[in-house]
């Protein structure tokens, strides 16, 4: 059982985005993570003057990500991995080869963060006729509602980190989902457990599992999946308790409950705030589980931010880590990465991650057919698999896109370890780089 003591947990921050419009060219994406200007979709400059088809002519990406709103994090994450893909792309790559060098841009354009409303914006842009790929949303359920409209214009749409199989089984034909699915984030958590128990010496049933969940539909649902695939292990789930997501102020009552039933192993459904009140009520009673987060807010440079050396041995499952093995094996891949941290003073994260993984799947596909016919790409994306794709095996798996759905049939999460203030993938062993540290002392466990 960990024995490291948090520090107290600040309100995780995020880099504000100052926007005049909707539309941003991630070209114009500030370095070191700093506002981003926007760019009025609209206005033209020296490339997008050139009559079409010539070699100065841009192939354009529609960038669609949560910008402003609640879930502006994933928005200044997918900017910065926009901005890095079109520097790779057209400084390195020199554009679209198989198109007389072509450059490509990414428009970003702001969803908000409110499903309700994601829709206005996203049809305005493809009625305009000026794009032959979609990247996003990486929110799913702003995933789901663009479906029908990418099919109306017969766009390929690439999810980048969208985390729910529902986006790809709704018959749509035209979407791609390559990140890992959520459902598989249960049973690598649970299979890590194994390992660690291992690692301690034990048996995981000895493991006493504690599960914390916001009261809200996301919430109860994983801790609903969660419950019922712990059960079906025959661990010992030995309490688990909900808390009103609007309501939670005090987490102290929660956490005495927690120390009381003895929990080894805690797993939280929970959002930032309300991590920041969890780990703040176990630092004061001196209650030190190891916290195997579901993602998100667990793995993302803001945490490092708040938390500063007291985030190294946090454990969490996610369906990227910068450097997980088929990252660090692809050269062009890793170019990228150390770009991106020269530019915005951190690592790739989960949302970053699979975006550049979507545009590159899409650019590949353009260079192989050398046309921009929207179905055209659609088509040459289901040809992509692990065998003849450059940049297939970034992600964990070794599969292709079903050819009825567009889900990466072998896209797997990973669990990740923070340590020396960056998250270092640890397990499973065959995607892994790093080794699981003793969050206590932050030494291998056999020294």
């Amino acid at each position: 059982m960990i024995k490291k003591i948090l520090t107290s947990l600040t309100m995780l921050t995020m880099v504000g985005f100052l926007l005049a419009g909707c539309g941003t060219k991630a070209s114009e994406s500030a370095d070191e993570g700093n506002d981003t200007a926007a760019a009025d979709t609209t206005q033209s400059d020296s490339s997008t003057e050139a009559e079409p088809g010539s070699s100065e002519d841009p192939v354009k990406f529609l960038v669609y990500a949560c910008i402003t709103g609640n879930n502006s994090e994933s928005g200044r994450q997918v900017t910065m991995a926009a901005d890095t893909a079109q520097w790779y792309i057209n400084e390195k790559l020199g554009g679209f080869q198989s198109l007389d060098g072509r450059p490509i841009e990414l428009v970003v354009v702001d969803s908000t963060s409110d499903a309700a409303t994601a829709t206005l914006p996203f049809e305005r842009e493809l009625s305009s006729g000026q794009y032959s790929v979609v990247i996003g949303n990486s929110t799913s359920s702003i995933a789901l509602t663009m479906l029908p409209i990418a099919e109306k214009y017969q766009i390929p749409m690439i999810t980048g980190a969208a985390a729910n199989k529902a986006v790809s089984e709704q018959g749509a034909t035209f979407v791609f989902q390559p990140a890992a699915t959520s459902s598989s984030f249960i049973p690598t958590q649970l299979d890590f457990l194994e390992e660690y128990a291992r690692i301690l010496g034990k048996d995981v049933t000895d493991l006493n599992i504690g599960l914390v969940y916001a009261n809200d539909a996301w919430g109860t649902d994983n801790a609903n999946n969660t419950r019922e695939q712990v059960e079906a292990r025959g661990l010992n789930l030995v309490i688990e308790e909900s808390y009103e997501v609007n309501a939670f102020t005090d987490a102290a009552p929660l956490v005495t409950k927690l120390k009381n039933a003895n929990v080894d192993v805690l797993l939280p459904s929970s959002y930032p705030n309300d991590l920041k009140l969890l780990f703040t009520s176990m630092k004061s009673l001196q209650f030190n589980p190891l916290v195997v987060g579901g993602g998100a807010a667990m793995t993302w440079p803001s945490l490092y931010k708040d938390l500063g050396e007291d985030v190294n041995g946090i454990t969490s499952v996610d369906s990227w880590v910068w450097n997980q093995k088929g990252a660090t094996e692809n050269e062009g891949w890793m170019e990228m990465n150390a770009h991106y941290e020269e530019v915005n003073g951190e690592f790739i994260p989960g949302q970053a991650g699979p975006t550049i993984y979507s545009i590159m799947l899409a650019y590949e596909a353009i260079e192989k057919i050398g046309s921009t016919d929207s179905v055209a790409i659609r088509d040459e994306l289901r040809n992509l698999n692990s065998d003849n794709s450059e940049w297939f095996n970034v992600l964990n798996g070794y599969g292709d896109f079903d050819d009825k759905t567009g889900l990466n049939t072998d896209s797997r999460a990973v669990i990740m370890q923070w340590q020396d203030g960056k998250p270092i993938s640890v397990f499973p062993d065959e995607f892994a780089i790093g080794t699981l540290l003793d969050p206590e002392t932050m030494q291998p466990f056999n020294e």
